[in-house]
C-alpha cells in the first residue's frame, strides 16, 4: 500500500500526480505502456476515485498520459517542440531543451533537379545543385527527413561535417553570410515507401511537410530545404508579429 499524506500542503491528487510521474521517470511505467486502472490506483494509494481521476486528467492535460477509448490510459510518447529562439535550427533547439540531437547523412552529392527547385535557387535547369539528404534524430528516435539543396558554388558543403553542426553555421563560417529570414510553406503529405522506411512509420502516415527558402542578409538565397516530420515526435513552432 502506498498511502498518500493528508497532513501535507500538496493536495492528494497532486501527490498522486507526482507518484505516477516518479514511476514514469524511473521506467517502472514505460513509454507506450498501460498504467493501472482507476480502481487499482484507488486501492493502491488508498484514495477516492475522484482523486485518481483528477490526477490522471492533469497528467493527460500535460501530455504525460493519453486515454484510449475502451482500452485504458497509457504513458504518452514524448513530443518535442522546437523553440522559437533556436532560429530554425533543429540542433540548437534540441540542445536548448536538453535533448540529444543526432544526424545521419543519407546522401550528399551533385545532381540535376526539377524546375521547381531550380526556380527556388534562381538557377537554370541545366545547372547541377548540391543535394543533401539527412535523417534527424531526437534521443535516438528518427523524427525528421530533410532534403537540402544548394547552388553548385556552395561546394564546400560536400566536404563539411554536417552531422553535428547547423547548416547556417557552416555557411556563415565559409561565406560570411547569415540568414535574414525564412519563407516557410506548411502542408500535410503522406509517407512514401522510402520516407516510411527512414522514419520508422507505415506507408501513408501523415507527415508535416515544410518547404523552406532560407534567404541571407544580402537578400540572396542561401539554400532551399524540404522537411518531412513525424509530428507525433517533433512539433514545429512559428512566431507571428503584428509589427
Amino acid at each position: 500500500m502506498n498511502n498518500l499524506q493528508n497532513n501535507v500542503a500538496a493536495p492528494l491528487y497532486q501527490q498522486l500526480y507526482d507518484a505516477i510521474m516518479e514511476k514514469i521517470e524511473s521506467g517502472e511505467y514505460k513509454i507506450g505502456s498501460q498504467i493501472p486502472s482507476e480502481e487499482q490506483l484507488s486501492q493502491t494509494y488508498n484514495v477516492s476515485r475522484i482523486t485518481v481521476r483528477s490526477a490522471i486528467q492533469k497528467l493527460c492535460n500535460d501530455n504525460v498520459l493519453v486515454k484510449k477509448h475502451g482500452k485504458g490510459t497509457f504513458v504518452s510518447l514524448p513530443v518535442f517542440v522546437e523553440t522559437v529562439s533556436a532560429e530554425g535550427s533543429f540542433t540548437k533547439s534540441c540542445l536548448q531543451a536538453g535533448k540529444i540531437p543526432s544526424t545521419e547523412v543519407i546522401f550528399k552529392g551533385l545532381k540535376k533537379v526539377d524546375k521547381r527547385i531550380c526556380d527556388c535557387l534562381n538557377i537554370t535547369e541545366q545547372e547541377q545543385v548540391i543535394h543533401m539528404q539527412r535523417l534527424r534524430f531526437i534521443d535516438g528516435r528518427a523524427s525528421m527527413l530533410e532534403e537540402d539543396y544548394f547552388i553548385a558554388n556552395f561546394d564546400f558543403m560536400l566536404n563539411k561535417e554536417v552531422e553535428s553542426q547547423p547548416l547556417l553555421d557552416v555557411i556563415r563560417e565559409n561565406t560570411g553570410n547569415t540568414a535574414k529570414f525564412f519563407d516557410d510553406v506548411i502542408e500535410i503529405k503522406y509517407a512514401t515507401k522510402e520516407q516510411a522506411k527512414h522514419l520508422d512509420c507505415v506507408v501513408g502516415t501523415p507527415l508535416l511537410y515544410i518547404s523552406q527558402l532560407v534567404v541571407g542578409d544580402m537578400n540572396q538565397v542561401l539554400y532551399y530545404n524540404e522537411q518531412y516530420i513525424r509530428s507525433d515526435i517533433y512539433k514545429f513552432s512559428v512566431r507571428s508579429s503584428n509589427k
